[in-house]
């Protein structure tokens, strides 16, 4: 991935005077390491005792330095809507603030947390006070970029972009038998990704929203605060009228959009056959900016009713609108795209989404010669969804949890990855209880969007800003405090949406939605809904529904399958993490199982492959 990479050991006082003390090597090689593409660069941002900051980007990738006689200052990403002289202005009043006391007051935490909620954008501050030498990192209120670290012993810190540089870096530091995170793994194959701060590999942590880490310098000290949490139990706009909430919406949604579109590049809309990539389709037809449409079904694509492609209804949708469009049809992954999607994301996104690689490859190599800037509908179906639930109690709420995506049953995991059951269930409880909401059906909110969408979608784009900047206004923080204080019966069967979008564009709205083979507007759309509010009412309807939407598992003689039998006969040490018995019982009976949940399973037997055995067998099976 691009993006900024630091080390920091607070026992090496001072660095040699000819700058290479072998540690200092190690972290250009493993700079080196993460160079994917020809036309990714290194550079040294930053080197003074005890800090060496680096980053590997291609050239549009947004990395801005600017510094004083007190503060080097970088930001890593887009913050949209401020000048630039506003900006630096803003940003070093809030150092002066955090660099001025030695620890971070509740007042402090306010005052940084009104900035952070007024400041729109996609970014990773980082500053080093030149005089102490302390440094902070401080990333977005909502964590958009993920970002990941490794603290040992509380003095030796390393934070990338990319989990695969600090992997590099601390290669030999774990024997075999400690390198991966048991409940990590087990979250993984209950949800498709981890919770909280976790990630597969033991000690390397993910950078939670709204954080600040800093390195006081002077007593050796690295501290990690969360400065905001948004609660979203009190709704502000609960008395507005659903049409008022709409027109604010369209507003607020047409804003984002323009602040996040860059004229020095060509911006293109990831086009689908869904609701979300036509609104911003046609918010950029309603406010006359220059756009592009491109569309690439995933190749197991299905609709949920009807046949109509996604092809087809980005298309009109294009007509309609009047914007350029290209299809690039369904595209299949390579070897060296699977080898790929596990060396950027470590396992943290399934690896059946390598499709994803050769269209991005390609449409960057035809486009991309003046920068893109790449519009995704991402969030459009987490903001404008009723997300709440009738929660009984905690123990509701945790069943209700564990049982969202099931694509392997909390027994079956408890087998594979040998940990008690009772350590998953008070993990998801303990993290539930850290929430600020009273409201369990609300704490069911707070853990879709910061669990599943910031540690599962945020993932996804940023597999597209490996090879060009990549935003969703659906996330600009105006339109996400908005859309997240209309209530929840506003959003009910899709009164909301439907609303917002004939708003935005009527003729966009009148287009059929290619999942499920109408228009909002129709009446079959309405009754569909009402159906799918039943199966969230309902848990015995729900698992009807389920049984319907849900890919059928694998044959047992299937490439997935004959490969990962592969990968663990020839890695041994995988059993250390993984029963040998369950695994084998899962490949025999591939067809009673989820597919997505199969697919999850090899994705952690593909990283364990290569990181505890140096193997990738995925290229014996997934022939170029």
């Amino acid at each position: 991935m691009p993006g900024i990479s630091l080390k920091c050991d607070l026992t090496k006082k001072k660095i040699k005077a000819d700058g290479n003390d072998g540690s200092d090597e190690l972290f250009l090689k493993g700079l080196n390491s993460i160079i994917y593409d020809e036309c990714y660069k290194q550079e040294i941002l930053l080197k003074e005792d005890p800090y060496l900051v680096g980053c590997t980007k291609y050239p549009e990738y947004p990395i801005k330095v600017f510094e004083n006689n007190e503060f080097w200052i970088c930001i890593e990403g887009k913050i949209y809507g401020k000048q630039h002289s506003v900006l630096n202005n803003e940003i070093n009043d809030l150092m002066n603030r955090i660099f001025s006391t030695r620890s971070v007051t509740e007042k402090d935490k306010k005052i940084i947390a009104d900035w952070l909620l007024k400041t729109d954008g996609d970014y990773v501050v980082y500053a080093l006070n030149k005089k102490t030498k302390d440094f902070v990192i401080m990333n977005d209120v909502l964590g958009r970029l993920p970002l990941y670290y490794y603290c040992k012993d509380g003095i030796e810190l390393i934070v990338s972009r990319e989990v695969e540089f600090i992997s590099y870096l601390i290669h030999d530091n774990d024997d075999n038998d400690n390198k991966f995170d048991k409940m990590g793994i087990a979250q993984y194959l209950l949800f498709s990704h981890t919770l909280g701060k976790r990630t597969l590999l033991s000690n390397i942590y993910r950078l939670e929203p709204a954080s600040l880490l800093r390195i006081c310098n002077n007593n050796s000290e690295i501290k990690i605060d969360t400065l905001y949490r948004f609660n979203f139990e009190n709704k502000q706009y609960t008395n507005n009228s659903l049409k008022k909430n709409a027109q604010e919406l369209v507003s607020l949604f047409s804003e984002g959009c323009k602040n996040r579109v860059d004229y020095n590049t060509k911006n293109i809309i990831s086009l689908s056959g869904g609701l979300d990539s036509r609104i911003i389709a046609a918010s950029f037809h309603k406010d006359k900016i220059p756009g592009y449409g491109v569309t690439s079904t995933e190749p197991h694509w299905r609709p949920v009713v009807g046949s109509i492609s996604e092809a087809e209804i980005a298309e009109q949708l294009s007509k309609s609108l009047n914007i350029d469009w290209e299809n690039y049809g369904i595209m299949k992954p390579r070897a060296k795209d699977i080898v790929m999607l596990l060396r950027i994301k470590n396992g943290l996104y399934y690896l059946a989404y390598s499709f994803l690689l050769p269209f991005l490859d390609r449409l960057k190599h035809k486009h991309g010669s003046t920068g893109i800037t790449f519009f995704t509908g991402n969030g459009g179906n987490l903001t404008f969804e009723n997300l709440s639930r009738k929660i009984s109690n905690m123990n509701d709420l945790v069943i209700n949890i564990l049982q969202r995506k099931d694509y392997f049953s909390i027994r079956d995991v408890t087998a594979l990855v040998q940990i008690k059951e009772s350590e998953i269930v008070d993990e998801v409880r303990k993290i539930l209880s850290s929430y600020p909401e009273e409201n369990l059906s609300q704490k069911r909110v707070h853990f879709i969007i910061y669990e599943y969408y910031t540690n599962f979608y945020f993932e996804t784009e940023d597999i597209h800003r490996f090879y060009f900047w990549t935003v969703s206004p659906f996330y600009s923080i105006p339109f996400f405090k908005y859309i997240m204080n209309c209530p929840d019966k506003h959003k009910s069967q899709h009164a909301l949406y439907r609303e917002f979008l004939f708003m935005m564009s009527p003729s966009a709205a009148a287009i059929k939605n290619s999942n499920w083979g109408c228009s909002i507007l129709s009446k079959k759309y309405k009754i569909l809904q009402s159906i799918l509010s039943l199966s969230k009412r309902y848990p015995m309807f729900s698992k009807i529904i389920k049984k319907i939407k849900d890919k059928k598992g694998y044959k047992d003689n299937s490439r997935i399958i004959r490969c990962m039998r592969d990968q663990v006969n020839s890695c041994n040490v995988i059993s250390n993490y993984l029963s040998r018995k369950e695994i084998e019982k899962i490949m025999n009976n591939g067809s009673n199982y989820n597919q997505v949940g199969i697919d999850n399973l090899f994705a952690i037997t593909s990283l364990m492959e290569k990181t505890l055995c140096d193997n990738n067998t995925i290229e014996k099976y997934y022939v170029d």
